[in-house]
């Protein structure tokens, strides 16, 4: 046969061979990503018995939650880092609040499987050692990890010897060891363990009585008995120190566990329920309308007419200034009190601001309190203002709630790192929707298509996220928030632009120039602005006379202001100016720049 109909005859039979085959099948689309409106998401957990319950570890590593099935629900751990579902064998919860537990320094988790007689067996997990067994059987409840994981307490059925009505028991993990926390006289009912390491705090009563008079200290047992009362948040009395080392009781008096020691405060500075640590030394708190710094251990007392809001480290007071609507900030350490360039209404503190979790700022809203969202950084005293919320629309901030039953299930609204925080924006007839608040590029990322639930309380920067796609269900994801892609779009001030607090002061008759510029690194038009104000924060209209700027655009997008103040004999007063620099087409802010201009030499 000829080469020509050797190949006519294959390509016909080709051709009957697709026929009889029929059309290829459409390609499938891939579906696409999970999204919640901002950000990548992480993970997609499904449907979940809600946020209840669910948490971060202390270090963010991972996130615990629970999914129903049934009349029970099934422990869940997600591992952050590896992005992937840790398995949990003897799963098998409840579906309320007090069966999970992370311990308050370190990934160990403990939870409890009840049997049908309401008895369950206590476990333990770590990435260490896994899931373990910690109570065989005979546990009631109360699961509570000291910080550090190494001991449990829980309850148990009653062992009927002096001072166990309540059935505390304290598990030693290390020695697999638990003894009956008892003591002499006294029922014992234990409250919960310091913030770090393994010191406890427990109320005592007469045997049977059920009415606290007393409270024991301890680490596996009660080591000193004192009849000052409620000590701890849970006992309705006061904090613990950063370190764990002491804690304040109900009756004005603190307890150091390291030398055992109780010192009463200072006669007449009020109650320890109005009372916080700010460092393991200094105490805040009310007296008679005045509040206080105690140091406890010197004895130092400084009044103040108000503690206003304390950074979380402890280093910062925010205070009410002399007019409803100014500030005026401290100083912990230093002991320094200066005007804020903050300003907001100063009616209610705790709901129209809160510190950032690393407490480099303070995010709240402005006069009004609804369209003036605003960024305060104490550092510098510089205010970064944000966009206005749009017509009819306000601007809400959540603010710090009780402690939380599930004490580890830490409720934050920033990111350790102090990049991303939260905000809301509500308008009349509507519900509020979330939005992540950009701190380093001053910008609002969202919103968010659910509700944000607490950022991850160390290690990277996720966020948990509950949706409610209805039939009364929650699902959850967890998301990281940075914009994709993360481009640093933040502007930059040039090298010749003076340094944050700078003075320009000209004599009358004088001349002094200021150049102000700023750029992106991707050469995008970036734009300055200005804002005139007087020390206090209050805007003025107009500049001091004798001052005036031409603004120019340079290459690639960079903005200079070359600026002159010549005052004139009919001066004005001191005025501050402060500048900040914008990206034109993202948005993104630069850190604001104060500098306080002033005819003098």
């Amino acid at each position: 046969m000829a080469r020509w109909c050797r190949t006519t005859l294959a390509l016909l039979l080709a051709l009957v061979g697709v026929a009889a085959l029929g059309p290829s099948p459409a390609a499938v689309a891939a579906p696409a990503p999970p999204s919640v409106g901002l950000g990548t998401v992480i993970a997609d957990l499904g449907v979940t018995s809600g946020s209840s319950g669910a948490a971060f570890s202390p270090g963010g590593a991972y996130y615990v939650y629970r999914v129903p099935m049934g009349e029970r629900c099934e422990l869940r751990l997600y591992d952050v880092g590896a992005r992937r579902s840790v398995d949990m064998p003897h799963d098998q919860v409840g579906c309320y609040l007090g069966e999970v537990a992370w311990a308050a320094e370190t990934a160990t988790l403990t939870w409890l499987v009840e049997d049908a007689d309401g008895t369950g067996t206590a476990y333990v997990w770590d990435p260490r050692a896994g899931a373990q067994v910690a109570v065989p059987d005979g546990v009631t409840g109360g699961l509570s990890l000291s910080a550090d994981g190494r001991f449990l307490a829980f309850t148990g059925r009653a062992s009927g010897a002096p001072g166990s009505g309540g059935g505390w028991r304290i598990l030693d993990r290390s020695t697999g060891v638990s003894r009956t926390l008892t003591a002499p006289g006294v029922d014992v009912d234990f409250k919960e363990w310091s913030p770090t390491g393994h010191r406890f705090v427990a109320d005592t009563s007469p045997v049977g009585s059920g009415s606290p008079n007393g409270t024991c200290f301890g680490e596996t047992s009660c080591d000193v008995l004192s009849t000052y009362t409620y000590f701890g948040n849970q006992s309705g009395g006061g904090q613990w120190s950063p370190d764990g080392t002491a804690v304040l009781g109900f009756d004005q008096v603190a307890f150091d566990f390291s030398d055992r020691s109780f010192t009463p405060f200072p006669r007449g500075l009020g109650f320890s329920g109005d009372a916080v640590f700010l460092d393991e030394d200094r105490v805040a708190g009310s007296l008679d309308g005045d509040d206080f710094i105690w140091n406890r251990r010197s004895g130092e007392v400084v009044r103040l007419p108000s503690i206003g809001t304390p950074s979380p480290n402890g280093r910062y007071l925010l205070l009410g200034g002399a007019t409803r609507e100014s500030y005026r900030y401290r100083n912990v350490l230093t002991g320094a009190t200066a005007p804020a360039t903050y300003r907001g209404d100063t009616r209610d503190h705790d709901q129209l601001g809160y510190w950032t979790d690393d407490g480099a700022g303070f995010l709240g809203l402005g006069p009004g309190g609804c369209s003036s969202l605003r960024q305060w950084s104490p550092a510098s005293n510089t205010v970064s203002l944000f966009v206005s919320p749009g017509p009819r629309t306000c601007f809400e901030v959540p603010y710090p709630r009780a402690a939380d039953t599930w004490k580890s299930a830490f409720r934050t609204f920033s990111s350790r790192s102090g990049r991303f925080a939260l905000i809301m924006k509500t308008s009349p007839g509507s519900l509020h929707r979330d939005f992540v608040v950009d701190l380093r590029r001053h910008v609002l990322l969202g919103p968010l298509d659910g509700e944000a639930q607490a950022f991850a309380p160390s290690g990277s920067d996720v966020l948990s996220v509950a949706e409610q796609p209805g039939g009364g269900t929650t699902r959850m994801f967890l998301v990281d928030p940075a914009p994709v892609p993360d481009v640093d779009d933040k502007p930059r001030w040039s090298a010749a632009s003076p340094a944050n607090g700078t003075r320009v002061q000209a004599a009358v008759g004088e001349r002094v120039h200021v150049r102000v510029g700023a750029s992106d690194l991707q050469g995008t038009p970036v734009n300055l602005y200005f804002r005139w104000r007087d020390s206090a924060g209050v805007p003025i209209k107009s500049a001091p006379k004798g001052w005036s700027c031409d603004r120019r655009r340079l290459a690639a997008g960079a903005t200079v202001a070359d600026c002159t103040f010549a005052p004139p004999h009919d001066h004005t007063a001191t005025r501050y100016l402060d500048v900040w620099a914008v990206n034109h087409d993202t948005g993104a802010q630069s850190d604001t720049r104060a500098y306080r201009v002033a005819v003098g030499r």
